[in-house]
């Protein structure tokens, strides 16, 4: 037979062997050598090969597919000569091509999709298109569906394989992320979504490590901006949000809140509320949209609202070291939240909660030192708890002092304490230890002070000078 056969350059070294394979079965095989570049009149000796070619073999590839490719052009000739392709047309599959690229002339016969080395399985296939054809027909048809099968089968296989490994990478990915390396988790899931776009699995993972990632956003101000980390990761859950509902729109919803208060400290003049409202009508009892509006609140003045929210979030049961976080910034961010954040550290205390070296310290000299030390009046404070609650948190916080420089302040803290608790004699008796130490140390100041005034108020006179 005259053999005609298209193809992409890419593949000039697999089409010259198979020509030569075809000449070796006795035929004829036309092979364009230069193909002309797109938009360049054919050769006249193309279009003759084409219109006098028994057969026209198709190699069929990403290339082959590309629009104003050559390998298109000349399957449009083939076309204009035969209106159907069976018996005319042999396409033959070198690389995985997505089967929407594929002219439908080309999808109208079987694709043929040899196994390893392609050239023997087209010498075979165009062996059964030979001149009884339609005795050879079913021949053809057998073998290209039998391989269609194993080819199937092997694809299932693969297929299989690379879901596993995928779900492999993608739970890597995400242990990253959830574990604090959000930067790497992030990249990682960022590759994994260019190698694999169309993967379900990928999406709520991608999500999920945004959202964690804003919740814990650290920069450092003298190398990036909050924008820096926001900005590329909010459109991904703005793409959730298409197919999200209920409490998974809330979720979203809400940390687009949170990433717009966070460019707001690079002074974006944004509304976090907007989003804020939203999430809450999705779900009333979201633990993000409430905590985050609480904070947003709670920076406004609004502090009863502020609380509400914070109280609906805590009994969500979701995340409550993220909700105690923004709950203690929020109480602790300014002086008239502090018996807030007093009740707040009670609560965490009653219900066994973890409590930070960091916020340990940052209560004990804006909430303890600031109220029962360094203010002249103390009685609010005092009052904000029952007694015995006021000196199991202090001593649940620190049950010693963290530090020599320390020492004075903590023993008179906790005397008072132990007076509000009714432990008289043993708050007397540490009042007057303390007393005692500092006057023959000779240590004036306002320890001293105060540990008078304590003893006075308690009914115990001075003593010594």
């Amino acid at each position: 037979m005259k053999i005609f056969i298209s193809y992409s350059s890419r593949y000039r070294d697999l089409v010259e062997r198979l020509r030569l394979a075809l000449l070796a079965e006795g035929h004829e095989a036309f092979v364009d050598r230069a193909e002309l570049e797109p938009g360049e009149t054919f050769d006249a000796e193309l279009r003759e090969a084409i219109e006098n070619c028994d057969l026209f073999i198709f190699l069929l590839s990403p290339e082959s597919v590309a629009p104003a490719s050559y390998a298109l052009a000349e399957l449009a000739l083939a076309q204009s000569r035969w209106r159907h392709p069976r018996g005319h047309v042999l396409p033959v599959k070198l690389a995985p091509t997505p089967i929407e690229t594929v002219p439908p002339y080309v999808r109208a016969v079987t694709i043929l999709e040899p196994q390893g080395d392609p050239v023997p399985g087209i010498v075979a296939a165009v062996a059964h298109l030979g001149p009884d054809r339609r005795r050879r027909r079913w021949i053809l048809l057998a073998v290209v569906l039998l391989a269609a099968a194993i080819a199937a089968g092997w694809l299932w296989k693969e297929r299989a394989r690379q879901a596993a490994a995928l779900e492999q990478s993608i739970a890597s990915a995400s242990d990253l992320c959830l574990g604090g390396t959000y930067g790497a988790g992030w990249t990682r899931l960022e590759e994994l979504a260019a190698a694999a776009p169309k993967s379900e699995a990928l999406a709520p993972a991608r999500q999920d490590c945004a959202m964690a990632w804003l919740r814990n956003v650290r920069i450092r101000a003298d190398k990036q901006t909050f924008g820096d980390v926001v900005d590329p990761l909010m459109p991904v859950l703005v793409q959730g949000l298409a197919t999200a509902q209920g409490e998974r729109a809330a979720d979203l919803r809400a940390h687009l809140g949170w990433a717009d208060m966070l460019r707001g400290r690079d002074g974006d003049a944004t509304d976090p509320d907007a989003h804020f409202r939203r999430a809450l009508q999705d779900s009333p009892g979201n633990v993000y949209a409430n905590a985050m509006r609480a904070h947003f609140l709670a920076q406004r003045n609004r502090e009863e609202e502020a609380a509400a929210h914070f109280a609906t979030a805590v009994a969500s049961g979701r995340d409550r070291a993220f909700v105690r976080e923004l709950q203690l910034a929020a109480w602790m961010w300014r002086a008239g939240y502090s018996l807030r954040a007093l009740r707040t550290v009670n609560e965490m205390r009653v219900q066994n909660e973890p409590m930070s070296a960091e916020w340990r310290s940052a209560l004990w000299s804006r909430l303890y030192v600031a109220n029962l030390f360094s203010a002249e009046d103390d009685r609010a404070f005092l009052a904000a708890l029952p007694g015995v609650d006021q000196l199991a948190t202090f001593d649940w916080l620190f049950p010693k002092p963290r530090s020599d420089s320390e020492m004075a302040q903590w023993r008179y803290i906790r005397a008072i304490l132990q007076l509000q608790a009714g432990h008289r004699q043993q708050a007397i008796a540490a009042l007057e230890a303390l007393r005692a130490e500092l006057v023959a140390a000779k240590q004036p100041g306002r320890t001293l002070d105060l540990t008078q005034r304590a003893l006075l108020q308690a009914g115990v006179k001075k003593k010594g000078p």
